[in-house]
């Protein structure tokens, strides 16, 4: 059951949050300056884009882990 909740976790988190941080680069460092510099709007819409994605989008996903693990969805 353990392989399973991993998969369900990479599959469903953890991919599209890579995939989101690779599309929205909102932490860069500047070797010039030395800076970290981390963009706030971007970050904020990735926040906002995995909440709505853990909420509405992934409900599916989340009524069938509750179904394997015996709950009644």
């Amino acid at each position: 059951m353990t392989g399973q909740i991993a998969l369900l976790l990479r599959v469903f988190l953890l991919l599209p949050a890579a995939g989101l941080a690779a599309t929205l680069p909102f932490v860069e460092f500047d070797k010039a300056a030395g800076l970290l510099t981390v963009d706030v709007n971007a970050a904020s819409t990735a926040v906002a884009v995995l909440i709505w994605a853990g909420v509405s989008g992934g409900t599916f996903a989340w009524s069938r882990w509750a179904k394997a693990l015996g709950g009644k969805t």
